[in-house]
């Protein structure tokens, strides 16, 4: 068994036409490094149908059927402790990759004992300071916009449960009893995105995963107070982020890497819906989404 598993998160809901787009990248760029892949099935029962299995014809895998739920950290999880390998390179619904020799780039910063966790991307974005931000805008409105404003932003999210959870939110925070700066660091919230990321199985067996019920929960691990970084931090080891030509930026670094929201994003490895908005985006949504996660050292192309 080759010592690296690459997991792909197959989500029913999202229908057969993320994974069409991951598995001809994956085809099409040559991972560098021998491993295994496997297929985490969200949703789907008993097993895929036709319109997925056909994907899959002919290409060595194995698969992990999985409820839906957990939103996607926890089946990575659950991949982990399933499966025996030693390294696992971890792929959301969305990501596509972009360079041969993906793997091997984010697997060789692993020989740096120091380093704890590789990523494709990373942010310093902060949850809290867009709050505030959002909040400033807002009192600058009218009361019949700001509703129009807030009902849109309920609306925006795709399930039941995310617009409840919106609402809540917004209801508890208009009478002071949700602040996400209790929860979220502020700028620069240093915090590896999950898209696309590469660990020990040692040092992802010893995260602790809360119950991840809502989105918000999710959000949390990936950038809040006890994020999937913050914990391997306080473990003693460094997140970095690599770029498609193998080179390796530390967390301070990150801003110059153009592979998030950053520049033309030429350095990015994988690219995923986020990375797209960032890319389809006029040039005030590019300033936008480059100021979030970069603030004063934003360079928006």
């Amino acid at each position: 068994m080759p010592p690296i598993g690459v997991v792909h998160l197959v989500r029913r809901a999202n229908g057969p036409a993320p994974l069409e787009r991951f598995l001809r990248s994956y085809r099409e760029q040559p991972a560098g490094l021998e491993h295994e892949l496997l297929l985490l099935l969200k949703g789907f029962g008993a097993g895929l149908p036709d319109e997925y299995r056909r994907l899959v014809e002919g290409l060595p895998h194995r698969e992990l059927a999985l409820p839906d739920r957990g939103f996607d950290l926890e089946p990575y999880f659950s991949a982990a402790s399933h499966f025996e390998h030693t390294y696992f390179c971890f792929f959301n619904s969305f990501s596509r990759l972009l360079a041969p020799g993906w793997l091997a780039k984010l697997r060789t910063p692993l020989d740096d004992r120091g380093i704890g966790v590789v990523s494709a991307t990373g942010s310093w974005q902060s949850f809290p300071a867009l709050r505030a931000e959002r909040e400033r805008e807002l009192a600058r409105m009218r009361l019949g916009a700001r509703l129009a404003w807030r009902v849109r932003h309920i609306a925006a999210e795709r399930t039941f449960a995310g617009r409840v959870q919106r609402a809540a939110a917004w209801m508890l925070g208009s009478v002071g009893l949700w602040d996400p700066a209790r929860y979220f660091p502020a700028f620069p919230n240093y915090h590896v995105r999950t898209n696309a990321f590469m660990a020990h199985r040692d040092v992802l067996a010893a995260i602790r995963l809360p119950r991840l019920v809502f989105k918000l929960n999710a959000l949390a691990l990936e950038s809040g107070n006890d994020s999937l970084t913050a914990q391997v931090m306080r473990a003693g080891l460094r997140p970095v982020v690599v770029d498609r030509e193998g080179r390796v930026f530390e967390k301070e670094q990150w801003c110059l890497s153009n592979t998030f929201r950053q520049s033309r994003q030429e350095g990015l490895l994988v690219a995923d819906n986020q990375t797209d908005a960032y890319e389809q985006a006029d040039a005030k949504g590019r300033a936008d989404f480059a100021h979030q996660a970069w603030g004063e050292f934003a360079r928006p192309a």
